[in-house]
């Protein structure tokens, strides 16, 4: 439980601190998808719905209706083809949309730019080209799916004009059933013509049996009359045969006559008929032929003779068609006669005694034919239930719910995407933040610290609040000795002790010691640090010197509340007994036993020079013979290099890294420095300052040791 809160703790902390930059992501992706939203081309879409009926449809026989059950890849196969190029084309050609802009042909964007920076001349597809440029445009205009496991279909159609995306979507859905319903009559009249090729076959297969039959029983009528003992069978045979001799002649003089008639060959006419009335008629044809002949041209009786001929002639077609007439009715009772006779006979041989050969082959001939008749019926009534099915078809689906113009964009949803744009934006400035804290901007706990630099972390300094904005953070150790501000602070000295002890390379000097505070930035907290480290020390009945370092931003002299009139720098720029001027720079504390060389003033020059000259050393050389502790509050590694001149004089530096704040680049690379600066073994220990929820935890965890 305590670790969870300590983790929503952290959580809730890193929020705070980033609060800045999450608001200033998300302004910024809220900006940039406003801008998008709003300057991208609005598209519109409209829907039309389509239902599938798998049911057999049959009008000639309603109640042969069988609703088919759930066919899932009958449904999906419907969607197919709703989406097929076949059907696009069409909606292509149906609805002219090789010449609408939108869908139809345009140059592309880089002949575009050749064409308008004068580079290239533009040159138009091609009809192919053209036409699969339309229907690729097309096919990104429409979207085919089917509505879960029902039999319905949706044609979606997407236009920058609303009233195309509902005329695209009714044309895609329009051309599908008007396929579909063409592809069933196809199909019908494809089955027809296939059967209409085997009546043909069926009809020659029903002459031919006849024909056979008919020619056993004239081949065998000798055999068939001795075997019956009936001579009226040969009879009916020969008045069967003149029958068929007489129907043949008349059917020839017709068609002769019927083809005179058609050339108007009256000559021909007369003499194929060898009729009465006609020859009677063609007599006067020649007279008045004769007489017209003895005419005079031009004259009142030419003219008259002329229509009284035409007029004859007139006549003489006439009879000749109703003689043709009667020939033809003559043909036909002939041949009722003949196919009355022939039963009979038929019927009569088999109902003869005959001889068991004859009889059995009269019944095989028999039963071909009655096989062939009934085969050609059954062709035939198949072909005239298809035309009819053609005539009668249903196309299997319809639209139910036809594409209505939409009175507002599909795309883009503004709101949509400025909703998830927040979310996004949200999400990435939480993100940014935690790789800011974590792996850019500031350390948030000692194992990171830890890890980053690769140095050992002594302790962690919680952020305290002094009820005095004139006193020091360091009069905590005098004031509060209790507290875990005093208490980080005193770990501190221990893990410079610890490491000081565990130092295989001792210094060849005294037995007093150096400590060097720094960090990599102003406003750290180091001077605070360093002050309450040498109160510590003091306080633990070490003699203690503090050497304010800073010679660019001395601080030390403002936590003590003092105005010094001459500093650090006045010592090592002057050139008067050294003795006196330390007397002068050197200040008490009113706390604690310590010994403070302060700054009085800023630097104007460069002061790297100061500290590496003698002056320096020999300050440094004076206090070892006076002090146990010497605590240098160096200025910050990043913006001046005078720190890394005075770390050759540390047996220990403390480096103090500001939570959540120091940049771990500038820390690494002011720690490198710093380690390339100090001589060998000199151990390097971090302090993480200002540490949020520290003083909380511990009082959570420990608060009966501290008040």
């Amino acid at each position: 439980m305590d670790e969870t809160e300590i983790d929503l703790r952290s959580i809730f902390g890193l929020l705070r601190r980033q609060f800045r930059l999450i608001v200033i992501t998300v302004i910024a992706v809220v900006a940039i998808a406003a801008t998008i939203a709003y300057t991208l081309t609005p598209s519109y879409t409209s829907t039309a719905l389509i239902l599938v009926d798998p049911s057999s449809k049959n009008l000639l026989d309603p109640d042969a209706q069988v609703i088919g059950g759930a066919d899932n890849a009958r449904i999906d196969s419907e969607v197919e083809l709703v989406r097929s190029d076949n059907i696009l084309l069409k909606v292509i050609q149906d609805e002219g949309l090789l010449a609408d802009r939108e869908v139809g042909v345009s140059l592309g964007l880089v002949p575009r730019i050749l064409a308008f920076l004068r580079l290239a001349e533009p040159q138009l597809p091609t009809a192919d080209e053209a036409l699969n440029q339309a229907l690729n445009q097309l096919r990104r205009a429409i979207l085919v799916q089917r509505r879960g496991l029902t039999y319905l279909i949706s044609v979606q159609a997407s236009s920058v004009d609303p009233a195309m995306a509902a005329r695209l979507a009714n044309a895609v859905a329009e051309a599908y059933i008007a396929d579909q319903l063409a592809s069933k009559v196809n199909a019908a009249l494809s089955s027809r013509d296939i059967l209409q090729a085997r009546i043909a076959q069926a009809r020659e297969a029903i002459v031919s049996s006849e024909n056979s039959y008919d020619t056993f029983i004239s081949t065998n009528i000798n055999r068939i009359t001795q075997d019956a003992g009936r001579t009226d069978l040969a009879s009916m045979q020969k008045q069967i045969a003149q029958l068929e001799a007489q129907r043949a002649q008349s059917s020839s003089i017709a068609t002769a006559v019927q083809t005179a008639l058609g050339a108007n060959d009256l000559e021909t006419i007369v003499t194929t008929l060898q009729s009465e009335a006609l020859g009677e008629l063609d007599r006067q044809r020649d007279e008045l032929r004769a007489r017209l002949e003895g005419t005079t041209a031009g004259s009142a009786g030419e003219v008259d003779l002329r229509s009284e001929l035409a007029a004859l002639e007139e006549r003489m077609l006439t009879t000749a068609n109703a003689e043709v007439n009667a020939l033809r009715s003559s043909v036909q009772q002939s041949q009722t006669q003949e196919d009355e006779l022939r039963q009979t006979l038929r019927s009569e041989v088999l109902n003869s005694s005959l001889s068991a050969d004859v009889l059995t082959r009269l019944y095989e001939l028999q039963q071909g034919s009655e096989l062939a008749r009934s085969q050609y019926q059954t062709l035939l009534a198949r072909v005239q239930d298809l035309e009819a099915q053609a005539n009668l078809q249903q196309a299997d689906s319809r639209i139910v719910s036809p594409a209505l113009a939409p009175l507002t964009p599909s795309f883009p949803n503004k709101t949509l995407i400025l909703g998830l744009a927040v979310v996004a934006a949200l999400g990435l400035g939480v993100a940014l933040a935690f790789l800011y804290e974590n792996l850019i901007g500031g350390f948030t706990s000692e194992a990171q610290v830890e890890s980053v630099l690769r140095i050992p972390v002594a302790t962690a300094v919680p952020r305290q609040r002094i009820k005095n904005e004139r006193e020091s953070l360091a009069n905590l150790m005098v004031e509060e000795p209790l507290s875990v501000y005093s208490e980080s602070i005193r770990r501190a000295r221990a893990a410079i002790e610890q490491a000081l002890r565990k130092r295989t390379t001792a210094p060849n000097r005294p037995n007093g010691k150096v400590i060097m505070v720094t960090s990599s930035s102003p406003n750290e907290g180091k001077t605070t640090v360093a002050l309450s480290l040498a109160r510590s020390y003091a306080l633990s009945g070490q003699k203690t010197l503090l050497i304010d370092c800073d010679l660019r931003k001395p601080s030390v002299h403002r936590h003590l509340n003092l105005e010094p009139s001459q500093g650090l720098l006045d010592l090592l720029s002057s050139d008067s007994d050294s003795a006196v001027m330390i007397g002068s720079i050197l200040s008490q504390d009113h706390l604690t036993p310590v010994t403070i060389v302060v700054g009085a003033r800023r630097s104007d020059l460069p002061t790297d020079q100061l500290l590496s000259g003698p002056a320096f050393r020999r300050l440094i050389e004076a206090a070892f013979k006076s002090f146990d502790v010497i605590v240098l509050d160096t200025p910050p590694i990043g913006p001046v290099v005078d720190g890394l001149y005075i770390a050759p004089f540390a047996d220990a530096v403390l480096y103090v890294v500001r939570w959540a704040s120091s940049s771990q680049s500038d820390v690494r690379k002011s720690v490198a420095s710093l380690s390339a600066a100090t001589t060998e073994g000199t151990p390097i220990i971090a302090v993480l300052n200002q540490q949020d929820g520290t003083r909380s935890h511990y009082s959570r965890k420990y608060g009966s040791y501290y008040s």
